[in-house]
């Protein structure tokens, strides 16, 4: 997606709390959970309300979307209704540092990075969930703490998140089994059974186990 769909204007936010709703279209959809192999059932939705408070831009609002992605054990088409909450703090990020290219100030001619690079290096929306999860014990807060760059609030890499986080790990049919009831109701093995498949040769052993039962009533 190079070109971002969902876009805020910083200026809008000066007067006020803001909401927009946005309309998720079938194609942004396929091509935003691609790696999910998910398919759009219909255009998805996200209302938003947006605000600025002194340097930090608050969004909170809710998505909907139906799609499908394959079932694990048969990879048939399993529906999913999926209705992720979306609360972002945003920080714009810092400009980089203007230096003479050179210069000792200049961190790439030591081989290095800037400051701010350093700084911004584990920010973005995929890299923040990928925090979360390393580290549980993050509170909401500290989890949906990110950037936004220039005079701009870019949703389209939030939203795609949102919504990934979404879906289970292993979506199965809801007509199959669980992985335990599948073991739970497989059926116990029949002794008898098992005897009338002893190979021959043990038979008489199976005799003298029999009588000696016997004798010991």
């Amino acid at each position: 997606m190079d070109k971002p769909s969902f876009v805020v204007r910083l200026a809008d936010l000066e007067r006020g709390a803001k909401e927009v709703t946005f309309t998720l279209n079938e194609d942004w959809l396929r091509q935003a959970l691609s790696d999910a192999q998910a398919e759009p059932l219909e255009p998805g939705r996200a209302t938003l309300e947006l605000m600025k408070n002194d340097h930090v831009v608050l969004v909170r609002g809710r998505a909907q979307v139906k799609i499908t992605v394959p079932c694990v054990v048969t990879l048939d088409p399993v529906p999913l209704d999926l209705r992720p909450e979306i609360f972002l703090e945003l920080e714009r990020e810092p400009e980089p540092v203007r230096v003479r290219p050179g210069t000792k100030a200049d961190p790439q001619a030591a081989g290095g990075k800037s400051p701010d690079q350093k700084k911004t290096a584990k920010r973005g929306p995929e890299r923040r969930a990928k925090r979360a999860k390393e580290d549980p014990e993050l509170t909401a807060e500290e989890a949906a703490h990110d950037t936004f760059k220039g005079e701009e609030i870019v949703l389209d890499g939030f939203l795609r998140e949102f919504i990934l986080l979404e879906i289970p790990p292993y979506p199965r049919r809801s007509d199959l089994p669980s992985p335990e009831e599948s073991i739970s109701s497989r059926p116990l093995a029949d002794p008898k059974a098992e005897a009338k498949t002893l190979d021959p040769r043990l038979a008489p052993l199976l005799g003298i186990a029999s009588r000696l039962k016997g004798s010991a009533k």
